[in-house]
């Protein structure tokens, strides 16, 4: 199972060691500070096809952050 639009994700911030959960959503629905976040957020696009325990970058407002995947359901 890869992350894709409709599914639910958990991810770890290898930064903060904080695991946050997002639901991939369509840019219509995308309510960040609710967790839902779509393809076009920083984050959706650069967890996209990528695995349980897959580690990805993506670069924020924040600055560039570093994510593992812990876990993807439907």
């Amino acid at each position: 199972d890869e992350v894709s639009p409709g599914c639910r994700f958990i991810v770890k911030d290898l930064e903060e060691d904080e695991e946050e959960e997002y639901h991939f959503v369509g840019s219509q629905e995308a309510d960040p500070m609710d967790g839902k976040i779509s393809d076009e957020s920083p984050i959706g696009k650069a967890a996209l096809k990528h695995k349980v325990g897959d580690i990805f970058e993506a670069e924020t407002p924040a600055g560039l952050l570093k994510f593992e995947v812990i876990d993807i359901s439907k």
